[in-house]
């Protein structure tokens, strides 16, 4: 492992960008240890070569500069060693210095470093320009209200408004992680879409089978300059006000990583406050991918699993409305009920919080979990969700 010396409330590990070690042009950046070793996928695993190139063990492919980027602020990719080894410029040829550094090339002054104000992953959202199609009341719950980082405000869309858009401006290209909603008033079916020049869209993320008020999409590391959530059919029970349909959303988060992988001059990196431009090679003696195969072989049967639930509760949740017309007190009963909505298990938000682990096994869990993309929260929420429009069905 190529340990980072930068000052982190957590050990920090280069590693390959979302475990693709087997993928020409995927990103070297810098992620937690325990993060990496729990994600099972060889991501932080190296091995320097006597030709100086440093080889990603289970991909089989090396790091060097990107096709371009041979100067001060290049990003280090994955690429075919041969091909690599045979560049006069030595775009993959690395050198373990005594004083920490990772020199690049066979004469080079560019060290390894990183570019980006400190460690761990932000909200590009937070703060951040951001426009509606419409809103109820621009003051109060206007689109600003959804990237304010405040639970208690919210944006609204004007009632009745069939379709509704909210976007927001992360001011310059990011590689966007993943994406959190909390909704005030759920939309049952929407999308999410990028784009890198602010301009052009890209659908990202599609469903019309949500029944929660809490939503967490992976984006798969993808540049963007812009995002936008499209909404096109609100949730039968919990989208209504006044006798109206109607969108709200209290947060909207997208998680960016703050540093990003570079080359900089040997002498101006070492200038640094925070230590960015050291590292350290930790022997590893073994290593086992097998675990985490095994239970990334489950997820597509998983993933069909919660769609079949998830779709099964809309179909459940849509006809609640007119089911509580066929009794007596229905529509009272189902205006007093908290159906899918456990306000207490809510999606833990990435905005302000800096996360500080210790050595439980929970904290090893949830890492296992994140890494190898299982949402345990999303489908206890869900399982909820199901069991609170039986119960509701039954009531009626």
């Amino acid at each position: 492992m190529v340990i980072s010396g930068l000052s982190s409330p957590e050990e920090l590990c280069l590693t390959v960008e979302n475990g693709m070690v087997d993928v020409e042009g995927a990103e070297v950046s810098l992620m937690p240890c325990v993060s990496a070793i729990a994600a099972g996928d060889g991501r932080e695993l190296f091995s320097l070569q006597p030709n100086g190139q440093l080889l990603s063990v289970l991909g089989k492919l090396c790091v060097g500069l990107a096709e371009n980027e041979v100067s001060s602020g290049g990003r280090l990719v994955l690429m075919k060693c041969d091909a690599a080894a045979k560049a006069s410029d030595g775009r993959s040829n690395f050198e373990l210095l005594g004083n920490g550094q990772i020199k690049l090339g066979r004469d080079g002054q560019y060290c390894l470093s990183q570019r980006g104000t400190g460690a761990g992953v932000a909200n590009v959202a937070l703060g951040a320009a951001a426009s509606a199609s419409s809103s109820a009341d621009v003051v109060a719950h206007g689109a600003r209200a959804a990237v304010d980082g405040r639970s208690a405000t919210y944006w609204a869309s004007k009632l009745g408004e069939s379709v509704a858009e909210l976007s927001v401006d992360f001011g310059a290209l990011v590689k966007v992680q993943k994406a959190e909603i909390m909704w005030a008033y759920p939309a049952k079916a929407f999308a999410i879409f990028l784009s890198e020049d602010g301009t052009a869209f890209t659908e990202a993320y599609a469903t019309d089978i949500n029944v929660l008020n809490a939503t967490r999409v992976p984006l798969g590391y993808k540049f963007a300059r812009k995002a936008k959530v499209v909404m096109s059919q609100p949730h039968p029970i919990h989208a209504r006000l006044h006798g109206h349909s109607v969108y709200g959303i209290s947060t909207m988060a997208f998680t960016a990583a703050r540093l990003q992988t570079v080359v900089e001059e040997c002498s101006k990196a070492s200038k640094s406050a925070d230590a960015r431009d050291k590292y350290f090679l930790s022997y590893i003696g073994e290593a086992d991918t097998c675990p985490s195969k095994q239970l990334r072989s489950e997820l597509p049967a998983f993933e069909a699993a919660k769609s079949s639930l998830a779709a099964t509760t809309a179909e459940l949740v849509e006809v609640l409305p007119a089911l509580a017309t066929c009794s007596a007190g229905g529509a009272e009963l189902l205006q007093r009920t908290v159906v899918p909505q456990p306000q207490g298990q809510q999606l833990r938000s990435v905005q302000t919080k800096v996360t500080r682990r210790s050595e439980t096994g929970s904290e090893i869990v949830d890492d296992v979990e994140e890494q190898n993309g299982v949402d345990a929260q999303s489908v206890k929420l869900l399982l909820e969700a199901a069991r609170g429009a039986i119960l509701l069905t039954r009531g009626l």
